[in-house]
């Protein structure tokens, strides 16, 4: 019998960012046959390729486990930001942070109507700044760096005082193909031993067929030896 579980076969998916066809799995009847046929496909797949799959399972694993949405609904241009309430942006995008460990992470914003009174602010600090300081100074050179040394203070202090408000994700990310630029540049998403394989295979498959490390060997039958239906 080969590997004809479905769920264990969406796990192995989903812990390498590969597509396992069917007449493959049929015919792979132990975890070595597994570990060789995963390997082959990571060692041969384009790194381009290889990297964007491994990002969009991870970020798909995130929208299932923890907000609740359907595995088939979820594909690479999913709009997540309409998929989930606005509240839980920072909770969804601290949990891609998390999954994905992208060495270039973009951060959270602000409401665009807190931004936009901050500018505001800044600018009327500059205008006053300047108006102030021309009387004094006689010199509209000196006015303008006074106007904007205060701007640029009120603007650091607003950076510091507003970080709590930073909650939503920024307007450029729509859909999950909008955040794999980021998401490849994390270390996890780079290339795999065969030792490597050999440990999640194993992992995955001791956790959904329920076994003890006595019972696996990577050349144990997953029907004879597994008992897997």
């Amino acid at each position: 019998m080969g590997l004809d579980s479905v769920e264990l076969v969406m796990e192995f998916e989903e812990a390498f960012g590969i597509k396992l066809e069917d007449e493959e799995v049929t015919k792979t009847v132990t975890p070595r046959m597994v570990i060789d046929l995963i390997f082959s496909k990571l060692k041969t797949a384009e790194e381009h390729v290889c990297r964007s799959q491994r990002a969009f399972y991870a970020m798909r694993k995130v929208l299932v486990q923890t907000f609740g949405l359907e595995r088939k609904a979820i594909s690479p241009d999913l709009r997540f930001r309409d998929s989930i309430p606005k509240l839980r942006e920072k909770e969804l995008w601290e949990q891609f942070k998390a999954a994905l460990a992208s060495r270039d992470w973009p951060t959270l914003v602000l409401p665009r109507w807190m931004s936009r009174s901050i500018l505001v602010l800044c600018l009327g600090v500059f205008a006053a700044g300047v108006i102030t300081t021309i009387p004094l100074s006689r010199h509209v050179g000196a006015a303008f760096a006074c106007g904007i040394a205060l701007a640029g203070l009120l603007g650091i202090i607003g950076v510091v005082i507003t970080q709590p408000f930073r909650t939503l994700i920024p307007p450029r990310f729509q859909s999950i193909r909008d955040v794999i630029p980021h998401a490849i540049t994390s270390d996890r998403m780079t290339g795999w031993t065969r030792e490597e394989v050999a440990v999640v295979v194993k992992r995955i498959t001791m956790e959904q067929l329920d076994l003890d490390e006595s019972e696996y060997t990577e050349d144990s039958r997953f029907g004879e030896d597994f008992h897997m239906d």
